[in-house]
């Protein structure tokens, strides 16, 4: 289901009894974060704070995205990659990257038509008396360089498709003006950064927006294509466009944002960000990245403020990262189809391990699977990648351990890839974002790849069996544990 704005959200969470709202005063200096990660762990609901401590008139809503369950929740099904298959396919694979690509006929125009962005006159206002000193940025772990915006999104625009990328990155407040963008290497907003630069552009037009309806927030920290429109994308899983204001830096927003800061990257003052309790449950170490500078700033009445705290897992980030498996797994199979399944364990912290099972049809295909995976966008970023036989439940890891146990000879089916590119965080690595990778084809196999033919797996007496069930049935009902 769409919802026009996190507002309409937060109405449908107390008609279902499933927010817990906090009279409270509440300090956003590490209180807030704490709780938040509690009720994580314990999978509660999201919680509303309405009385942050020197912030009057201000909320804070955290823990919007819990356990899996919210985003059965939000999609209103259990099976989240139907949503994605559904319309691929209806596109039958003429999706445009963009709203602003030609569509070849009629039928594509009337098929894209409800999913495109909509102006709308935006509900926010001009704000001359709001700045970063004036919003409720959290500090989430004691040694945090200072307060961060956590689940807040940079809306930048590339300057050849003029494709929208909204993407959610930590973002540390220096000042009432500034704040450093901790955009990562392979990130889209870091890539159109390399896109400006080329053209002699250092002060990137750029846009920061908190408080959105929870899809959009969704596929903002979503690893969407670069060359697909985020706000498409966010179309297709809304199932209705997301609707829109230009402002006069020529960005897309979302009208119904709760606050709105209009400015620019400036990719020449580049200055030391952090250290930051991050996702990994360690603090990232210090380095450079590029500031925002303000320019104007919009905001609703009494706005509600979206943050997050990540830190060891299960938090937000990892069910995030569930539900991006099932959402893209149909685009995955479309780009690798022998893939039949994928699981991101949320102790895996999602560019950590990947387990994939494939329909095998020839030698060495396990190991062509890997490097496919590992040229595909964010699962580039896995560190470790496992493959398996499409019998093997990849999500059942008892499962997968015996296919490693049975199938795994590891100088042959062990690969180890040097001097890659892995994710920035990772502090196991020497040269971030440099690292090494590990593949392991768990996968029974062919004679040309085993040098003889593979065993005959055990099996019952087919015969056997149905003369023991009667018996077998009277076992089980005399025994009562």
């Amino acid at each position: 289901m769409a919802f026009s704005d996190l507002r309409e959200y937060i109405n449908y969470l107390r008609s279902k009894k499933k927010i817990i709202e906090i009279e409270d005063e509440v300090d956003p200096i590490l209180e807030i974060a704490e709780i938040s990660r509690r009720a994580t762990y314990n999978k509660l609901p999201p919680l509303l704070f309405k009385n942050i401590k020197g912030y009057p008139n201000w909320s804070i809503i955290t823990n919007i995205y819990y356990s899996i369950e919210a985003f059965y929740d939000l999609f209103n099904t259990n099976k989240l990659e139907e949503i994605t298959e559904s319309f691929l396919d209806k596109m039958s694979g003429s999706l445009p990257i963009s709203f602003s690509s030609k569509i070849s006929n009629l039928f594509d125009i009337l098929k894209l038509g409800k999913i495109l962005p909509k102006s709308k006159k935006p509900n926010f206002k001009e704000d001359n008396n709001l700045d970063f000193n004036k919003i409720p940025a959290l500090k989430t772990w004691p040694k945090d360089a200072g307060r961060y915006l956590t689940f807040s999104i940079l809306i930048t625009k590339d300057p050849d498709t003029e494709v929208h990328n909204l993407s959610v990155y930590r973002i540390q407040l220096l000042n009432e003006k500034e704040a450093i963008v901790h955009w990562q290497a392979l990130k889209r907003g870091s890539l159109t950064a390399f896109k400006y630069k080329e053209k002699g552009i250092t002060k990137i037009p750029a846009v920061i927006v908190n408080g959105v309806d929870p899809i959009l927030a969704f596929v903002s920290a979503s690893p969407v294509p670069p060359g697909l429109d985020k706000y498409l994308f966010a179309g297709i899983l809304r199932n209705e466009g997301v609707e829109v204001h230009e402002l006069d830096n020529g960005i897309l927003v979302p009208s119904t944002a709760e606050t709105v800061f209009e400015g620019y990257v400036d990719l020449n003052d580049l200055r030391l960000e952090g250290p930051f309790g991050d996702h990994l449950g360690y603090y990232t170490p210090q380095d450079y990245y590029p500031v925002f500078k303000l320019k104007r700033a919009y905001s609703r009445d009494n706005p509600i403020f979206h943050a997050t705290s990540v830190g060891k897992p299960p938090l937000e980030d990892a069910w995030i990262g569930k539900a991006v498996e099932r959402l893209f797994l149909p685009f995955i199979r479309m780009l690798i189809p022998e893939i039949v399944d994928m699981n991101l364990p949320e102790f895996g912290l999602f560019t950590g391990i990947g387990i994939f099972s494939i329909k095998k049809y020839y030698p060495g295909q396990a190991k062509k699977t890997m490097m496919s995976i590992w040229g595909l966008g964010q699962l580039s970023l896995l560190k470790m990648v496992i493959v398996v036989d499409a019998d093997v439940n990849v999500h059942d890891l008892n499962e997968v351990l015996y296919a490693i146990t049975t199938t795994v000879n590891p100088s042959r089916d062990v690969v180890i890839i040097d001097n890659i590119i892995t994710d920035s965080l990772d502090h196991t690595t020497l040269f971030p974002p440099l690292g090494s990778k590990i593949g392991i084809d768990a996968t029974r196999k062919f004679k040309e790849e085993m040098g003889k033919e593979w065993p005959e797996e055990v099996s019952s007496d087919e015969n056997v069996v149905k003369r023991i069930m009667p018996l077998w049935e009277k076992i089980k009902t005399q025994y009562h544990p």
